[in-house]
């Protein structure tokens, strides 16, 4: 996979964890490559989550306390949290326990062998109750091409532009094939569009179900960037871990 970036690591706060401080910087701008605002269907489940590491990324809530996010984003030995930022005066919500994929392998981009790059979040204290948990996918199928996914998170508008992250955006892609057997590739008809750095982790939506989660993306004509090609893991694939992992975490997922 030519030139395929993650997407998880664009630094858009400043933590203070354990020191009970918390510095944000959120600006109004936008988030995804040719983005929308508001998230759509995606708005009410979709969470920024950041960490010591100065990295952000998207996830999505699952359960009232259990976020499911990609793996590469809080593999990495750090203390991560849920940052609220839609509120007058934002907030972390601590990470407790976080269980990645037992089949991930951090090195799968530089291997091109695709591993199922997913990780649940379990929080210390529930959402607040504006964020909803999504209902997930059960289909095992891989997507035909041409089928339309809607994509959001709270990444940057263009590859390096750091100062564009803190606010979620949404863009609806259509799918050009798949990878390994467990992703999807999305891609715009025209232009450019997709996810960008700090997206990862973010939902990929099949009309009102989590279909994917996002874990990487390329620019134009696989070259490194953003805005060519959005890479997602296919949740319905792993429906069979994910709820074995967050009835173990104490949050088990309705049906």
């Amino acid at each position: 996979m030519p030139g395929v970036s993650l997407i998880g690591r664009g630094a858009i706060c400043a933590v203070l964890l354990g020191a009970g401080a918390l510095l944000l910087q959120a600006p109004p701008a936008q988030a995804i490559v040719s983005g929308r605002s508001g998230g759509g269907v995606a708005g009410p489940h979709t969470v920024m989550i950041v960490s010591t590491r100065g990295a952000s990324c998207s996830g999505t809530a699952i359960a009232p306390d259990l976020v499911l996010t990609a793996a590469h984003c809080v593999a990495p030995p750090g203390n991560y949290a849920v940052a609220l930022v839609g509120a007058a005066t934002p907030r972390l919500i601590p990470a407790l326990r976080i269980s990645v994929h037992p089949r991930f392998d951090p090195d799968q981009y530089r291997n091109r062998h695709p591993t199922p790059d997913l990780a649940l979040v379990k929080l210390a204290e529930a959402l607040p109750s504006s964020i909803r948990p999504a209902p997930l996918s059960d289909d095992a199928n891989l997507p035909a091409r041409g089928t339309e996914f809607l994509v959001a998170g709270f990444g940057m508008s263009s590859d390096g532009a750091d100062a564009t992250a803190g606010t979620l955006r949404c863009v609806s892609l259509p799918s050009v094939g798949t990878t390994g057997g467990i992703m999807a590739r999305l891609s715009p008809t025209l232009g450019l569009a997709g996810a960008c750095t700090g997206d990862s982790g973010g939902p990929a939506f099949l009309g009102n179900t989590l279909a994917g989660v996002i874990g990487w993306a390329t620019g134009p004509g696989g070259a490194r960037g953003c805005g060519g090609v959005t890479g997602i893991t296919l949740v319905g694939l792993h429906r069979d871990w994910i709820d074995a992992t967050a009835g173990k975490l104490g949050s088990p997922l309705k049906e």
